[in-house]
C-alpha cells in the first residue's frame, strides 16, 4: 500500500505533467495566433499595396488632364499620407513599345504605378489615352448646361441632357437617353422618346471655350498661354481664306468679320482650309456660301472676343463640307452674343458655346436653333433653345466617353482605355 507521502509525490508529478501539457497547448495557440496575425497583416498590406498602385494611376491621369506637359516620363514617388511610410511610384511610357510619351502626338500611353505598404509592393499598368469632347461615340448630341428649351419641332438622335432646367415639349422627338445631371430638373415630355430618363448625381463637367483655346494653343502651336480665345486674334489662318477661284479674301484685322462686306468683292463663296479662324462677328447671308475644306485636317472657327457683346451671330446661308467626319469641324463661341443656326443645310461638325466666368463670376453661351437643317454633330451651350423649324440633330451616343481627338486638338480628359494588368504578381 502506497504511503501518504507517495501519494502526494504522484499528485505533484501529475500536476507538473498537466502544467507542461497546458503550457505546450498555450504556446501552440499563441504561436498560431501570432502567425495568423502576421498573415492577416501581410494580406492587408498586400491588398493596400494594390489600392495604392491604382491610386497612383488615378493621380497621374488627373495630373495629365490638368496639364499634359507635366506627364511623368520618369518615375515619381508620392507618400500618402505624408510620413506614413506608404507610397506609390508612378510614370508613363509610350504605347506599345515604351520610351518617352509625346503628349503632343495624341497617342495612347502606358501608365505604370507601384504601391508599397510596409515593404510589400505591387505594380499595375494600364493603357490610357486622351478623350475628346466631340466625335463618334462622344457624350451628347444636345446639352444645355444651364437651360435647355425645345418648343419647336426638333428631333434629337443621341443622348441629351442638362445640369439646370429642361423644357422639352410635345413637338420634339428624343431618340436616346436624357440626363438630368446634378441638380438638373424640368419637364421632358416629347411626342416620342426618350429611351430612358437618367438622374446622374453629379453635374456634367465641360471645359470653357477659353480653356479649350489654351489647350489648342499648347497642343497645336506649342505656346503656353492663358489668353483663351483671344489668343487667336494674333494666331489664326485668316490670311489663307480664298474664294472659289483661289483669290485671297481680305479680312479686317482690327475687327475681323465674316459677313456681307467680306463677300462683297468675291465670287460669293469662300473656302476655309485646315486651320484656326478667328472672327468677332459672323453673319452668313443666304446668297453666299462657305466651303469647309476639311479633307486634310481640322477646321476650327473661334468666335470672340472672350465675353464680347453686341448683337448676334448667325448662319443663314449655305455651308458645305468636303469631309463628313464630324471631328474635323468645330465652331467655338466665346462671346456673349447669341448664335443662331438658320437655313436648311446639312451641317457636319460641332457647335460649342460655354465660356466664363466674366467679371461678375457668371458663365454664358447661347445657341438658338431656328431652321430646318440637319446637324450631324454635337450642340452644347450654356443656354440652348429650339423655337421654330424642323431641325434634326444626329449624334448617336449614350452619354459615355468620347473618342481620341485628332492630334493637336483639345483633350477633354485623359483616362483609361484598355489592358489593366498586374506586373509580376506574387
Amino acid at each position: 500500500m502506497a504511503t501518504h507521502s507517495g501519494r502526494h509525490g504522484m499528485a505533484l508529478v501529475l500536476a507538473l505533467v498537466a502544467v507542461m501539457i497546458i503550457s505546450v497547448l498555450l504556446s501552440g495557440i499563441m504561436l498560431l495566433s501570432v502567425s495568423h496575425y502576421a498573415l492577416s497583416n501581410t494580406n492587408s498590406d498586400y491588398a493596400n499595396a494594390l489600392n495604392l498602385a491604382e491610386a497612383g494611376i488615378n493621380w497621374e491621369l488627373n495630373k495629365i488632364s490638368r496639364d499634359a506637359t507635366q506627364a511623368d516620363n520618369s518615375p515619381v514617388t508620392v507618400e500618402v499620407p505624408t510620413a506614413s511610410g506608404r507610397s506609390f511610384q508612378v510614370h508613363v511610357e509610350a504605347y506599345p513599345n515604351g520610351g518617352t510619351w509625346n503628349w503632343a502626338s495624341g497617342s495612347a500611353f502606358w501608365a505604370y504605378s507601384t504601391g508599397t505598404v510596409d515593404g510589400v509592393s505591387r505594380t499595375v499598368r494600364v493603357v490610357a489615352r486622351g478623350h475628346g469632347l466631340f466625335g463618334p461615340e462622344g457624350k451628347y448630341a444636345l446639352f444645355g448646361i444651364d437651360t435647355l428649351n425645345s418648343t419647336g419641332n426638333l428631333t434629337v438622335i443621341g443622348a441629351a441632357g442638362t445640369n439646370g432646367i429642361a423644357n422639352v415639349g410635345g413637338s420634339s422627338t428624343l431618340d436616346g437617353n436624357f440626363f438630368f445631371c446634378g441638380t438638373g430638373t424640368g419637364t421632358v415630355n416629347p411626342k416620342e422618346g426618350p429611351d430612358a430618363v437618367i438622374n446622374q448625381p453629379l453635374p456634367e463637367y465641360f471645359p470653357t471655350v477659353d480653356q479649350l483655346a489654351d489647350q489648342r494653343a499648347l497642343y497645336g502651336y506649342g505656346i503656353s498661354t492663358t489668353q483663351g480665345i483671344d489668343f487667336f486674334k494674333t494666331h489664326n489662318s485668316n490670311t489663307s481664306i480664298v474664294d472659289s477661284e483661289g483669290k485671297n479674301v481680305v479680312i479686317n484685322q482690327g475687327h475681323p468679320r465674316l459677313d456681307n462686306n467680306t463677300f462683297k468683292n468675291t465670287t460669293g463663296t469662300i473656302v476655309l482650309g485646315p486651320g484656326d479662324y478667328y472672327f468677332e462677328s459672323l453673319t452668313l447671308p443666304s446668297n453666299n456660301a462657305i466651303i469647309v475644306d476639311n479633307s486634310t485636317g481640322v477646321v476650327n472657327i473661334w468666335l470672340g472676343p472672350s465675353g464680347g457683346t453686341g448683337g448676334f451671330d448667325s448662319i443663314n446661308g449655305t455651308m458645305s463640307f468636303v469631309s463628313h467626319d464630324i471631328q474635323l469641324f468645330n465652331l467655338y463661341i466665346g462671346s456673349k452674343r447669341e448664335f443662331r443656326m438658320n437655313g436648311t443645310m446639312d451641317f457636319y461638325g460641332n457647335v460649342f458655346a460655354y465660356n466664363g466666368p466674366d467679371d461678375r463670376g457668371q458663365y454664358y453661351g447661347s445657341i438658338k436653333v431656328l431652321g430646318d437643317g440637319y446637324i450631324n454633330g454635337s450642340v452644347i451651350g450654356y443656354d440652348v433653345e429650339k423655337t421654330q423649324g424642323n431641325a434634326i440633330i444626329e449624334f448617336p451616343s449614350t452619354g459615355g466617353g468620347g473618342p481620341s481627338p485628332p492630334p493637336g486638338e483639345p483633350v477633354y480628359y485623359y483616362g483609361f482605355d484598355q489592358d489593366w494588368e498586374e506586373i509580376n504578381p506574387a
